[in-house]
């Protein structure tokens, strides 16, 4: 209470000094320094990170980021006008209105004042709208204007004075109804501002493509009294002049029509209105105030390295995000996603961008220009033209990235895996166990690496495939998960081969079937070894071979219609995703003893230790398969608490 006491001793003085420097200086001179000052606070403003990220949800796809800089500066220089004027309103009379202010459609309203019929002005904070109520009043059609109770109680009584000071009247929000409702039955002109955030229980109204939440007192008023509502937009013209532009009356609903459907009817018209106004002069309107801060709307972008698991790990997360919203009621449609796979100039700056990151631990400067230098013109391009609410990565190379996209969208931010700085500047880190991440409110640790796997995945892949098992019979099935070569492993022509055959053996004396696939990285001889092992279509009724031929949701399918899987391990996503299909897991090693990165033989540690998985080699795969269809050597519980954990933690962004 104390603060608040001396905020307002303190704000109260400020204003009333500037209020004895505006009415000392000439109009034009103290717009002119009221504009500078308005440059001056949009430099030091944190409030214009919010007028940025407005604009760029509103115009990414139409504007440059240096027209949106451009704009949003425009808007901080006309609300500093906009107080200068209402400072000098004491001061202005009906000749001051004569020479400064344009109104053009009075037509439209003044039969129903002649009636003695209420009206409602509706407008947003657009131009100088404060002086909307002045010139309406000095022009000989009072107004009472409906406006919001400041929290620093003297200088909002000092703000009401200046405008009332030529006979307008301020009706304050929280009042009771019946005010408004008798000036309206009274034949007079009732000023509302509709075009700030309402909270959750707001009208939803579609403003920029977005939902957003609407105050519904204007159109209850109009309903209500059968008042006709006009929207009303004074644009600034030059430094000094104003032009005041009248709309409608706007439509009212049909008869029949329920109270909230007629609302919104009458809302929608404004919000349309409204959107058109700013697009034809943008720099007039706030952008500072959070609008959309109670939209259901969220928009995803993924930032991609072309690596096949970093992307199904992202898309998995993704889905997570779209379960924890549809877990709050949230509509599908109320999320979009966008992927972007990034490529850099040239390798020279992308080594020294993700060196210059690790020296700055993540705290990179001039990230707007450094974005522009780094990428390619078309990843660029599309980054720039695509808004974002949350920015997805996986893997350290685009950690730094997808901070400095964080930062041009004032987003949330979600890395998978470990950071290559300070997890700290993300919103969200999901990294594996054995990356040892230290503990944070930030920080969530999985067992296994998020997968798009879920019940619903594999129901619908399980039926895309079924059709390969119509001759087995009900024979056991195992699914086949061949991987292939990576930077640090190479499989073994022998090994593998005799895995395979052992496979093959173990299937053909239990009479099980085997439904395979291999990857894009599998080697030319392996992909010939499968299809000489896997002939039989009796044995095998379902063989990929990814670099011949890969239907969408192969492995979906596999893992939908198999009892048991055996897949090989030097990919992380693979196992991650077969262990998260919940079917017993064999995980092959490419190669006999293969040089695993210490982080991957922890991940597998793990994995066995939990009892996620077991391991095969060629001399014991046919026991271990035989073992794994006596006794349950898995835990899917322990996968479903992992899936359970990330919705939890992704509740931090998801909105």
């Amino acid at each position: 209470m104390k603060k608040i006491l001396f905020e307002d001793a303190l704000i109260l003085s400020a204003a009333k000094l500037a209020r004895r420097i505006v009415h000392a200086l000439p109009l034009e001179c103290s717009l002119w320094v009221g504009c500078r000052i308005g440059r001056l606070i949009y430099s030091v403003n944190k409030r214009r990170r919010i007028a940025y990220q407005n604009l760029r949800a509103a115009f990414s796809a139409e504007k440059s980021p240096r027209e949106l800089e451009a704009i949003s500066k425009k808007s901080f220089e006309n609300m500093v006008m906009a107080i200068v004027e209402l400072l000098k309103f004491p001061d202005i009379n009906r000749s001051y209105i004569d020479r400064h202010v344009r109104i053009l459609g009075t037509e439209k309203f003044t039969k129903y004042l002649e009636q003695h019929q209420g009206i409602i002005f509706l407008t947003g904070h657009f131009g100088n709208w404060e002086l909307l109520s002045v010139a309406s009043t000095l022009l000989g059609f009072p107004m009472v204007a409906l406006a919001r109770v400041q929290k620093h109680p003297r200088s909002d009584q000092f703000l009401n004075s200046l405008r009332t000071s030529q006979g307008s009247r301020v009706i304050h929000k929280g009042m009771p109804i019946r005010e408004i409702l008798r000036s309206l039955k009274e034949g007079k002109i009732v000023g509302i501002l509709s075009d700030q955030d309402a909270g959750r229980n707001g009208t939803f109204v579609k403003f920029f493509n977005r939902w957003s939440s609407t105050p519904s007192g204007a159109a209850t008023f109009a309903i209500r009294t059968n008042s006709p509502i006009f929207p009303a937009f004074i644009f600034r013209e030059g430094l000094t002049g104003h032009r005041v532009e009248l709309e409608g009356p706007l439509r009212m609903p049909e008869a029949g029509v329920n109270q909230e459907e007629g609302e919104k009817f009458i809302l929608q018209q404004f919000a349309d209105i409204l959107e058109k106004k700013i697009r034809k002069n943008p720099g007039q309107w706030l952008w500072a105030h959070r609008r959309w801060k109670s939209t259901p709307n969220r928009s995803v972008l993924i930032l991609s390295d072309a690596k096949p698991g970093h992307s199904n790990q992202s898309l998995a997360v993704l889905e997570a995000i779209k379960e924890e919203r549809a877990a709050k009621g949230l509509r599908p449609d109320h999320i979009s996603s966008t992927i972007i796979e990034i490529r850099y100039r040239n390798s020279g700056r992308e080594n020294f961008f993700l060196m210059f990151s690790i020296l700055c631990r993540g705290r990179l400067p001039f990230k707007s220009k450094l974005l522009k230098w780094v990428l390619s013109k078309e990843s660029y391009q599309k980054i720039i033209q695509t808004y974002a609410d949350i920015v997805i990565s996986c893997g350290s190379s685009l950690a730094a990235l997808n901070l400095l996209v964080k930062h041009e969208n004032n987003a949330k931010s979600v890395v998978i895996m470990k950071p290559p700085f300070s997890s700290r500047r993300f919103d969200l880190v999901i990294a594996p166990k054995h990356d040892r991440l230290k503990p944070a409110k930030n920080v969530f640790r999985v067992r296994t690496s998020p997968s798009l796997v879920t019940e619903e995945y594999l129901r619908i892949s399980g039926a895309l495939f079924s059709k390969y098992l119509e001759g087995s019979n009900g024979s056991k099935r195992i699914g086949l998960l061949v991987g292939g070569d990576t930077e640090h492993l190479r499989f073994s022509k022998d090994y593998f081969e005799k895995l395979i055959q052992e496979l093959n053996l173990y299937s053909a004396e239990s009479g099980s079937v085997v439904l395979a696939t291999s990857s894009r990285r599998t080697p030319a001889w392996a992909d010939e070894c499968l299809k000489r092992t896997f002939a039989d279509k009796a044995r095998c009724p379902l063989l990929v071979i990814a670099n011949e031929f890969n239907p969408p949701d192969t492995v979906g399918g596999i893992l939908a219609l198999s009892d048991r899987v055996v897949v090989s391990g030097e990919s992380m996503s693979m196992v991650s995703e077969a262990i998260s299909s919940g079917k017993p897991v064999l995980v092959f090693m490419p190669s006999d003893g293969a040089p695993l990165k210490p982080k991957h033989r922890d991940f597998l540690k793990g994995l066995l230790a939990e009892n996620l998985i077991v391991e095969a080699k060629p001399e014991n795969i046919r026991e271990m398969l035989a073992a794994s269809f006596t006794k349950n050597s898995h835990s899917p519980s322990l996968v479903s608490k992992d899936r359970k954990m990330l919705g939890e933690a992704l509740r931090r962004v998801a909105g």
